[in-house]
This record gives C-alpha cells, sequence and structure tokens, in this order.
C-alpha cells in the first residue's frame, strides 16, 4: 500500500508543471520560482526530459530554464550540442550561455573546438560569439579562441554557408 502510495503521490508531482504549457505561456516571478523549486526537486534524468520538452517547443524559453534548473554536466552538454546544430547564427548565443554557467568556459570551448572537422557551421556560427560571452575571461582562453579562430581560417577559407542551422561545409 506504501508503495502504491509513493507511486501516485510521484505521479501526482511529476504533472504538477506541463513542459508545452510553459513553454508557451508567460510566468511571473512568482510562478518561475515555483517551478524551478518543483524541477529542482525532480531526478536528474526528470529534470533533463522536463528541460529538453521545453527546449524543443521555445529554445529561448528551454535555454532560460537549462541556466537556472542546476542540470548535470553530461545533459548540459548534450543541450550544447543541440544548440550547435539547431541554434542559428543569432541563437547559438542562447544555447552557450545557457551552459556556461554549469559547464564553465574551458569545457564550452573544447566542445566547440571538437567540431572544427565534424560539424565547421556549428563552429562557424560560434565565432562571432565567443568574443564577447569569455570577454572576461584568463588571456589563456582569450588566446584558445584567437587560435580557434586561426584554425577555422585555414581549413575554410572563405567558408560562406548556404544554411543558418546544421552542420555542413
Amino acid at each position: 500500500m506504501t508503495k502504491v502510495f509513493i507511486v501516485l503521490i510521484s505521479n501526482i508531482a511529476s504533472s504538477m508543471f506541463d513542459p508545452i504549457e510553459y513553454a508557451d505561456e508567460r510566468m511571473d516571478s512568482k510562478q518561475e520560482n515555483e517551478l524551478l523549486k518543483w524541477l529542482r526537486q525532480l531526478d536528474d534524468e526528470q529534470k533533463f526530459t522536463f528541460v529538453w520538452r521545453v527546449l524543443s517547443a521555445n529554445a529561448w524559453k528551454g535555454c532560460e530554464l537549462a541556466k537556472r534548473s542546476q542540470l548535470k554536466p553530461i545533459f548540459l552538454e548534450v543541450i550544447l550540442e543541440k544548440g550547435l546544430v539547431y541554434g542559428d547564427a543569432s541563437s547559438v548565443k542562447w544555447w552557450i550561455k545557457a551552459v556556461l554557467p554549469g559547464l564553465g568556459h574551458r569545457r564550452v570551448l573544447e566542445i566547440i573546438k571538437a567540431h572544427i572537422d565534424i560539424a565547421p557551421l556549428s563552429v562557424y556560427k560560434t565565432l562571432y560569439w565567443l568574443p564577447w560571452l569569455y570577454d572576461n575571461q584568463s588571456k589563456q582562453i582569450k588566446n584558445e579562441i584567437l587560435v580557434l579562430q586561426i584554425e577555422f581560417s585555414k581549413k575554410y577559407p572563405n567558408y560562406r554557408p548556404l544554411r543558418s542551422v546544421g552542420t555542413h561545409v
């Protein structure tokens, strides 16, 4: 009986907020705080699933939620990977800003660098934003961005993407 009750309470709690409704509706700060409090009580997979569903329905709101929901780094990496591919030249900034607090500047830069050969468009979209997003970082990290810019220019001289999303050369 106790087990059934716990499962029932768990199901009620997990349906307290609907990710699609959250993605579509405006919330005041009190509602936002209630959502974050509820979200932080979920286990890691449930929390990620909720944020992922919001991201799929409304990227901007999902990125803002990802930044504040205390996701584990592995989930933040998945979110960044999605943003690098599906974010356009403007919105890729949201995706990077969403994961920076949880992953750190160095890890985000490593992930972006890893895409230079397999997804050049993903790297190309970030090159504009990186100097601003990394403005308050060490000289060493700023130099790594410069090296990435130079490497990209050498590998892809005269690069002009035909699309704004995807991974193409």
